[in-house]
């Protein structure tokens, strides 16, 4: 994954539950110039939203734990921080209509090139910061 730095310095809260993904996609979101802020479960998502006001994107993985759907805490987080723009990604679900994810959100099915979720996360951020 080749990444640009376009001085994008929005923080981004990746909820992934593979150790090794959310590695991958922190190290690549972060040499694009984003702040990543990393978290594995919804508990942690909560802790974290709540302590860091700075967060503009959320990147989250469709399954984010085992029973937990990360389309509904798109939506709880969407209810709590409307501000926060929505990235989601699954690599088991093809499709979702843009309506389902809250926020005018998006949805991007993995495998994915980078440069996709780079634009959806950059196009997050300004949306939110506008």
């Amino acid at each position: 994954m080749e990444a640009h730095n376009f001085g994008a310095r929005a923080t981004v809260l990746l909820v992934e539950h593979e150790p090794v993904i959310r590695t991958r996609v922190a190290v690549f979101l972060g040499e694009a110039g984003f702040e990543v802020v990393e978290a594995e479960s919804p508990e942690a998502v909560w802790s974290i939203l709540e302590a860091r006001p700075d967060v503009r994107v959320m990147v989250a993985d469709l399954d984010v734990a085992e029973g937990t759907d990360g389309l509904e805490l798109a939506r709880s987080v969407h209810l709590r921080w409307p501000s926060i723009g929505l990235v989601i990604t699954s690599g088991r679900v093809r499709h979702l209509r843009p309506a389902d994810v809250p926020g005018n959100g998006s949805f991007l099915p993995r495998p994915l090139p980078a440069d996709t979720l780079l634009h959806e996360v950059r196009m997050a951020a300004q949306q939110r910061a506008a």
